[in-house]
């Protein structure tokens, strides 16, 4: 059993043993291949590209579950082409890589285009977090008094 550097603080934490579950799931699963780039396009929305040459859009599955984005090759089930090849540069093995999403991030959209998939997150942001400007009245409301300003000396 893996002894990880968070288990100090077990103790002191309550509630948060997911969070290091996740941390936990992290380190371990992902590989480099196949590659792929993650984009901060602003403050509420991100992309993950992933190079997928070879591959058409029926051979991958793109899916989440209890905050976890997976995506993945499918296997082949038929009869496989018999190819000799005198040099073989183009990797279409099969991969499966993870990504933990926040509570508040979800999938917005799934594209795949000339060997290039994408994957487009949205953080989602409560109403009552969002930014509002108020309008600044003049006037004070009815059923307001106003009040005499008071000089305060000694």
């Amino acid at each position: 059993m893996n002894t990880l550097a968070w288990d100090v603080y077990s103790p002191f934490n309550v509630g948060l043993d997911d969070i290091f579950h996740r941390l936990e799931s992290m380190s371990s699963t992902n590989t480099n291949y196949p590659p792929y780039n993650l984009i901060k396009v602003d403050n509420t929305t991100y992309e993950i590209e992933i190079a997928l040459a070879g591959f058409s859009k029926d051979e991958i599955t793109v899916e989440t579950e209890t905050n976890v984005l997976k995506v993945a090759s499918k296997t082949k089930t038929g009869a496989k082409e018999q190819v000799t090849y005198l040099h073989n540069g183009l990797s279409k093995r099969a991969f499966t890589n993870t990504w933990q999403l926040g509570d508040d991030v979800k999938v917005s959209d799934v594209s795949y285009t000339d060997g290039l998939l994408t994957v487009k997150l949205e953080k989602i942001i409560p109403e009552h977090q969002r930014k509002i400007s108020y309008k600044i009245n003049e006037e004070l409301p009815a059923g307001r008094h106003e009040y005499k300003k008071v000089l305060l000396t000694e």
